[in-house]
This record gives C-alpha cells, sequence and structure tokens, in this order.
C-alpha cells in the first residue's frame, strides 16, 4: 500500500500578508514628505497610521521568533546560518521601526520641514531593510517551512498573527490585505474564511476600510 503524503502548510498565507507590508511602508514616505509644513492634523493621521502598521509588524515577527525559528533550527539545522541571518534582519527592522516611532512623535509635535524629512528618510531605510528581509523569506524560509514545519504548527503562527489584531480594526486591517494583493487572491482568501467573517466584510468591513483609506490616502482605493 502507498504511503498518503503529509499535507505542507500553506505558505501562500504568508505572502498575502507581506504584500500589505509592502505595500503600506512602501508608500510611507511619500505620504510623510507630501505633508505641509505645520499641518498638524495630516501629520496626526500618517503617525497614527505608522504606529498601527509598526505594531502589527511588530507582532507578526514577535510570532515568528517564537513560534517558527526555534522550529526551523531544531529541524533543518543544516540551514542554521540562514535563519539566525533571518533572526538579525528582524533585529535590524525593530531598530529602525523604534527610530521611525521616535522620528514620528517628533513630527507629530511640531511638523516642521526638518522633522518630516528626518521622519521620511528613516522610513524609507526601514522599507529598504524590511523590502530585502520579505524577499529572502518568501524565496528561502517559506519553502523550507513547507518541508519541515506541520500544518498544526503553521495554523497556530497564522492565529497568533490574528489575534494579535485589535477587534475594532480587523474588518480594516483586511480591507488593507485585500487590496494590496491581486483580486484573485481576494476572492481565494475570502472565499476560505468562515461565513460570519465575509458577511461582516461585505456588510461594514468595507465602508469601514474605503472610509479609513480615504482618511490616509487621500482618494478611494482603486
Amino acid at each position: 500500500m502507498t504511503a498518503t503524503a503529509a499535507p505542507h502548510p500553506d505558505t501562500a498565507e504568508m505572502v498575502f500578508v507581506h504584500n500589505s507590508f509592502r505595500k503600506q511602508f512602501g508608500n510611507l514616505p511619500g505620504l510623510v514628505r507630501a505633508v505641509d509644513a505645520g499641518d498638524r492634523a495630516r501629520a496626526a493621521v500618517l503617525v497614527e497610521f505608522l504606529g498601527q502598521l509598526t505594531a502589527a509588524l511588530h507582532h507578526h515577527h514577535e510570532g515568528e521568533d517564537e513560534l517558527m525559528w526555534p522550529l526551523l533550527l531544531e529541524r533543518a539545522p543544516v540551514d542554521s546560518a540562514l535563519i539566525l541571518r533571518m533572526e538579525e534582519q528582524h533585529e535590524r527592522i525593530a531598530e529602525l521601526y523604534r527610530e521611525a516611532d521616535r522620528s514620528a512623535a517628533a513630527f507629530a509635535a511640531d511638523p516642521t520641514p526638518a522633522a518630516r524629512d528626518a521622519l521620511a528618510d528613516v522610513l524609507t531605510d526601514l522599507n529598504d531593510a524590511l523590502g530585502e528581509h520579505l524577499h529572502d523569506e518568501e524565496a528561502h524560509i517559506l519553502p523550507l517551512v513547507e518541508r519541515v514545519i506541520t500544518v498544526p504548527e503553521w495554523q497556530a503562527l497564522a492565529e497568533r498573527g490574528r489575534a494579535g489584531i485589535p477587534k475594532d480594526k480587523q474588518l480594516v486591517f483586511l480591507g488593507f490585505l485585500l487590496d494590496a494583493n491581486t483580486p484573485e487572491r481576494g476572492r481565494a482568501m475570502l472565499a476560505a474564511s468562515p461565513a460570519p467573517a465575509r458577511m461582516a466584510w461585505t456588510l461594514l468591513g468595507r465602508r469601514a476600510f474605503r472610509r479609513e483609506y480615504r482618511r490616509i490616502y487621500g482618494a478611494d482605493p482603486s
């Protein structure tokens, strides 16, 4: 009798999340540089959004630090140098978003051109470091995950990620996820979601997301 192969984790859901981080962190430097000197209201909107993004990124990386890297180091010791490099990238990214948070506080308090440009510069550095890390993780780590991590272990990481999103922000966060991915992938992700989640998105989430998107970007999502 032929043995049945164990199912592999669906790592595409991780890329789905990564794409949202790519888009929002990639747009932030330009959004900040466009703020007029002295516009405290606009500065406050962007600083609040940055805080939400860095909190989400921190929680995302913290889950990997606690639930993914230890398993990979244990089960794929030959790739330990790669895994340790990923952990070092996490540390560098954390340094940059902490620096961004400090610059953002100064910018919100007094949105001068100097404070604006200082924040935009560190956000550019953060986006560059994050982009490199996400590429390396998708190219080298996710294939490793599919070989050595079980579906329940992967699901535990995903559940931890969802638990880190404040309940009053979950539908808006879903909107940013959908907006950063292709319509086809978005439909597939919604189809795999529980029926109550799909209904909540249809009845409440889409409208809440569009309102938040307009607040941040000054335009409707495409």
